[in-house]
């Protein structure tokens, strides 16, 4: 079954947009398959400015469904409204989630590092996460094995603060428009850390439901 089936239906998406300064613009959106494989997605008014987008570079759409984290690699076919695009996917990918924890994209603040690596020292990360009560996938500047340890602080911003620290195992690495991830499995959590971040992945699911209520009420005036 194509990805795009599961956007026959209005759905909250995050999109990763290449901008011609090489810069990435990380936006919240409502997507809807038109004619596959094109899909359109519906910003807020005033987030978009089209002219600054590079249409030569591939732009990432990802989104949540049933435990499975979904990613579109697509193509800018055109900007025709002032909030919308016309996107045209080239591949998907998908993520099994475990233990059925909630994902979000999330801009937290995140520093790693290598535990057995005594030369390692604690990089922070530039842009945002996708976090659930069960893991991580985050951007790192090297590549990173399967089965490596790392350590986390994790910033938690709501709805209560946290600083959490903890261990991640990586289960999977790979490579993005020469962006490198690693997906993490907690190890060695405190529990009332994980409350902490389900917690927080609960209120941005908040956010987004009332996001697609403003995007949607905004394209029907």
């Amino acid at each position: 079954m194509s990805v795009l089936n599961q956007l026959k239906d209005y759905r909250v998406v995050k999109v990763s947009l290449p901008l011609l300064d090489g810069k990435q613009l990380s936006l919240d959106g409502v997507a809807k398959t038109t004619t596959s494989p094109q899909f359109e997605v519906t910003f807020l008014p005033d987030q978009l400015n089209a002219e600054l987008l590079n249409p030569e570079e591939f732009c990432m759409v990802t989104f949540d469904v049933a435990g499975e984290n979904k990613s579109i690699k697509a193509t800018v076919v055109s900007s025709a409204e002032e909030a919308k695009l016309l996107l045209e996917m080239v591949e998907s990918f998908s993520y099994i989630q475990k233990r059925g924890y909630f994902r979000v994209d999330a801009e937290l603040s995140v520093s790693y590092w290598i535990i057995d690596d005594e030369a390692s020292t604690a990089k922070s990360v530039q842009t945002s996460v996708n976090i659930s009560g069960g893991g991580l996938r985050l951007p790192v500047s090297e590549k990173i094995k399967a089965g490596t340890k790392l350590g986390l602080e994790i910033i938690i911003d709501s709805p209560q603060a946290a600083v959490v620290e903890c261990t991640g195992e990586v289960v999977n690495s790979y490579e993005t428009n020469g962006e490198k991830y690693v997906a993490l499995s907690y190890v060695d959590m405190e529990d009332e850390d994980q409350d902490a971040i389900v917690a927080y992945c609960l209120a941005e699911q908040r956010k987004q439901l009332r996001l697609k209520v403003k995007v949607l009420a905004g394209s029907s005036s």
